[in-house]
């Protein structure tokens, strides 16, 4: 075979390899895969989940920010995981676990959908077992039996006993300062009227962020009984003995509140009802509405209260 031949096969079959190589990338299926960083940890220790997607070239991606039904995981944070020309082809999300024993992280659901179309779809991740392990080791996880009293002898560390009962009669100091404090507060705070004492509490609420967190049944709970709690206070109706619709029932019969403000009110539990009971995940902007219905009926329903006099 001459040389130019030669050349014009081995052009043929590098053309022919291209050509099947670029159908093999175009047919590419996208793949989800998950890995941690160990699969064995002590209790407590943090554990770093890659989420990636293989195969991403020619799709748009969306990797979960917080994770739902992590089991007896818990979620520390999480951040993007980029490839070429800046695109995110993964998260990787921080976990928590403080039970011993095997346990499996659950899959992550990632959405997907080609540049040239217009439909998401899902897809999953697979499970990670990890072992967590406990601190103790098997001498520390033993139960030993009691050691007999020791008899006083001449070496007896006298200085010890003293200073024990120092720090005995230190702690039984601050103990009574501690109760007094107490007794002291729990009387500043009878003095509160039911409108500052709600309004401190949901203060507070706000403060802790729970939504941020990704704890929302728990936002939503403690925003309900907040609700409930005033409406006691204020009121005297027993909300927080009730259920919303039994409480509903027996707004309806009660001239304390005006129409509007029951009509607030019932839709602020039923929210709260969906959140907490059957799982309903709400929006920011839904959140945002609650909080704000909520110090809507404090602000709407409370009462000006004259201060006490002070004796001379």
């Amino acid at each position: 075979m001459s040389s130019l031949k030669r050349c014009l096969v081995i052009l043929g079959i590098l053309f022919y390899v291209s050509c099947a190589a670029a159908q093999d990338r175009s047919d590419i299926v996208l793949n989800i895969t998950a890995k941690a960083d160990k699969d064995r940890v002590n209790i407590g220790d943090r554990i770093k989940l890659d989420v990636k997607a293989e195969g991403a070239a020619g799709y748009d991606l969306v990797f979960p920010e917080k994770l739902k039904d992590l089991g007896d995981f818990s979620l520390k944070g999480s951040e993007p995981i980029e490839g070429r020309g800046n695109k995110i082809i993964g998260r990787e999300y921080v976990l928590g676990v403080y039970s011993t024993g095997i346990h499996v992280i659950p899959p992550v659901e990632v959405m997907y959908r080609r540049e040239d179309q217009q439909e998401w779809q899902t897809a999953k991740s697979p499970q990670v077992p990890i072992d967590v392990r406990s601190l103790l080791t098997g001498e520390d996880a033993d139960i030993k039996d009691l050691k007999g009293l020791a008899a006083f002898g001449r070496g007896f560390p006298w200085l010890l006993l003293v200073l024990v009962l120092v720090a005995a009669i230190a702690a039984g100091a601050w103990l009574l300062w501690k109760r007094k404090a107490g007794e002291m507060a729990s009387q500043a705070a009878e003095r509160k009227s039911a409108y500052e004492i709600a309004n401190e509490e949901l203060k507070h609420l706000k403060a802790m962020d729970l939504p941020g967190q990704g704890r929302m049944k728990e936002y939503y709970t403690e925003l309900a009984d907040i609700i409930r709690h005033y409406l006691e206070r204020r009121f005297s109706y027993r909300a927080p003995e009730m259920t919303t619709e039994e409480f509903m029932q027996e707004l309806k019969k009660s001239p304390l509140m005006m129409k509007e403000h029951k009509e607030l009110l019932k839709d602020f539990l039923s929210k709260c009802d969906m959140v907490k009971f059957a799982k309903y995940g709400p929006t920011p902007l839904e959140t945002i509405d609650s909080f704000s219905a909520a110090e809507q009926l404090v602000a709407q329903t409370h009462e000006e209260e004259q201060p006490e006099e002070v004796e001379a």
